[in-house]
């Protein structure tokens, strides 16, 4: 199925005392990260409750592609189960999304929060079952790291329900491009945006709010990223694009100019509105932000704020 704003389904929000499962659908997890991030977790009142094959590995992955993506439909068949939460990114999320059932997963609605190789497994939450999905901090990839302690309380904010968490803003945020925009919330790691192009998973942007970030790539990279999703087609059509912070994406040598560069030659002539420098991504803070609702984006307030509640 394709999603639309209509049949989009927001799920139960968490309360003290919820299970939550944490699960692993991509790369391998450090165990001291891990149990620092799952104290984290418990301090906000909720019970975590790990899926099979969290400490398993094969390879670069979290164990076998078979297991990852059953820990994951585990957790949604489980009803004492009330949200899910990934334990870190790394690589493998694209190895899994076919061995899904969209169905069962559309039936028994969760919150899931992911961010970085998580990026394809939230867009086809949205995309291929019709579920809002979080892009935020990781059990052990995000709270394991680092202290995050306005993430910490964001995080629980929106995921509990409460209205004070549906308004975002850094006074780090840069204007790009000025301007005012509303529409669904999508985007995620440019890595994983472009590996989505031209699979049944591809990144939906049209009318869309598109959230861009990225970790450890060299400017020249980005540049290519970048350039490959506007020869694609993915910035005709979206109202308005928030850049992380870009941590250590860098030049190699002299003379390569700045990431700022790379945006003024992709972006030209912008219609729309543009920040840069979000906390979204890789960095020591992480908004936690719903894809798949509708959100307005605003250069002059540098702010983000959701249009209504994103569960229920």
């Amino acid at each position: 199925m394709s999603s639309s704003i209509y049949s989009l389904i927001r799920p139960p929000h968490l309360k003290q005392g919820d299970v939550v499962g944490v699960v692993a659908p991509a790369g391998p997890v450090d165990k001291i990260q891990l149990e620092t991030g799952l104290e984290v977790i418990r301090g906000m009142g909720f019970k975590p409750l790990l899926g099979r094959h969290v400490c398993a590995r094969s390879r670069y992955m979290a164990g076998p592609d078979q297991a990852r993506a059953q820990d994951l439909m585990d957790m949604f068949q489980n009803t004492e189960v009330r949200g899910i939460f990934c334990a870190r990114g790394g690589y493998g999320s694209n190895r899994i999304l076919s061995h899904l059932k969209p169905k069962i997963i559309r039936a028994n609605p969760k919150i899931v929060v992911g961010s970085s190789d998580i990026t394809l497994l939230l867009n086809f939450l949205v995309q291929n079952c019709g579920l809002i999905a979080f892009h935020g901090p990781m059990v052990a990839g995000s709270f394991g790291r680092a202290e995050m302690k306005q993430s910490r309380r964001q995080f629980k904010t929106l995921l509990t329900g409460d209205v004070k968490g549906r308004v975002f803003r850094s006074n780090r945020v840069k204007v790009f491009s000025k301007g005012m925009a509303q529409g669904k919330l999508t985007g995620g790691c440019l890595t994983l945006l472009c590996r989505s192009l031209n699979t049944p998973y591809e990144i939906q942007t049209r009318n869309r709010i598109l959230l861009i970030e990225d970790v450890n790539e060299p400017l020249y990279r980005v540049d290519g990223m970048l350039w490959q999703l506007k020869n694609s087609g993915k910035f005709k059509g979206v109202r308005g694009i928030i850049f992380g912070e870009m941590i250590n994406c860098r030049p190699q040598g002299k003379g390569e100019g700045t990431i700022e560069d790379v945006f003024t030659d992709i972006f030209p002539n912008p219609k729309i509105p543009i920040l840069t420098n979000c906390p979204i991504g890789h960095g020591k803070e992480m908004w936690t932000l719903p894809f798949g609702s509708p959100a307005t984006l605003d250069s002059v307030s540098k702010t983000l704020e959701l249009k209504h509640g994103c569960v229920k």
